[in-house]
């Protein structure tokens, strides 16, 4: 009996996507062509062993092995997913300088933000705590927010970081506006890197750690990993623009380094916007420690917090409990999340 045709067919958003995997297949065995990669033969890998990933970009994937060694290293398309900075992988020696990853070691925390085609983008993986960095005359409470959002609902210990206090115009104020973090019991570290104020005590919380920085790009990221990592090895310093006190993007990559006090640093690229993932509208309001004890006892069980009565949040706003730019920032929040969702 013949087959019955399927009625299904492919959109034009299907098509694209099926387009893009083909080409990006095709340009990562062209690409391996062009930089040398051996074909390799099955019969001489060595035998698996386990390493850490210490950099990731394009099609280049470092790897450390137990004795300190690196390798570049193919992944298999059996390993499941793609590994990134500070993933425990199964790794096989195909020559002295290449090798395969065949599987990827279960992770206990990730680092993610939305990409391409509504795919999720990891940054990170096996992440201790996180540093959200930002600077003395530019803090983006805005991003600031988001990145808290990720972190609380990854289980990863945030720290706000404020760098280069030295260029601090109105220190006072600053504090003011951090006050609620302050109060929500959130690690709070203001540091220069060029002065040297602060630092003792992150190197301090770097111990026996494994640290991420983020934040916006030119905000220091990359001179507070070279205030560790020997010159050789650590990241480029972009220069600051003097109008507007930022520093230009110079990572590119996330990369991992290993400090001399047992703990280790992944420098991630800078971004404008940190997107988040797998969060509702409804539930991103929990991540909020300062509104998530009053989300229970409003009237309406769908209520928004913005106007219905008898809201707990808006009583506790107006009784001082939570400050109102808290909630603003909520909001914004979740309207990026209900436009993202269409």
């Amino acid at each position: 009996m013949p087959r019955k045709k399927s009625s299904r067919t492919i959109n034009h958003r299907q098509k694209e996507r099926i387009s893009a995997i083909r080409q990006r297949r095709s340009d990562r065995i062209n690409a391996r062509q062009e930089e040398g990669w051996e074909i390799l033969n099955e019969s001489t890998l060595g035998s698996p062993e386990e390493g850490l990933v210490i950099a990731h970009f394009g099609l280049n994937v470092e790897v450390e092995n137990q004795q300190g060694g690196i390798c570049r290293c193919a992944v298999r398309e059996t390993a499941g997913i793609e590994p990134v900075c500070g993933d425990r992988v199964v790794w096989q020696r195909a020559n002295p300088d290449q090798g395969v990853i065949t599987a990827v070691i279960d992770r206990h925390s990730t680092l993610q933000r939305p990409g391409p085609y509504r795919r999720l983008k990891t940054i990170a993986a096996n992440i201790d705590q996180i540093f959200i960095t930002t600077t003395s005359n530019h803090l983006n409470t805005g991003l600031l927010d988001r990145y808290l959002v990720a972190a609380e609902a990854a289980e990863i210990i945030p720290i706000l970081l404020i760098n280069k206090m030295d260029l601090a115009q109105n220190p006072e104020e600053l504090m003011e506006q951090m006050a609620p973090y302050r109060a929500m019991n959130y690690q709070i570290l203001a540091i220069s890197a060029t002065t040297g104020l602060g630092m003792s005590e992150l190197e301090q919380l770097l111990t026996e750690k494994t640290s991420i920085f983020v934040g916006q790009s030119g905000v220091g990221k990359s001179s507070l990993v070279r205030h560790w990592v020997p010159e050789k090895t650590a990241p480029a310093i972009g220069e600051v623009n003097h109008s507007t006190g930022k520093g230009r993007q110079t990572t590119t990559v996330a990369r991992l380094y290993h400090l001399e006090n047992g703990g280790t640093i992944i420098d991630s690229p800078g971004i404008r916007e940190f997107g988040l993932h797998n969060i509702s509208k409804e539930s991103v309001a929990s991540y909020f420690r300062d509104i998530a004890p009053y989300l229970q006892g409003c009237r309406f069980s769908n209520c928004s917090h913005s106007h219905e009565p008898g809201c707990r949040v808006l009583s506790a706003i107006k009784d001082g409990k939570i400050d109102i730019i808290r909630l603003k920032s909520l909001h914004r929040i979740q309207e990026s999340l209900e436009k993202s969702s269409h």
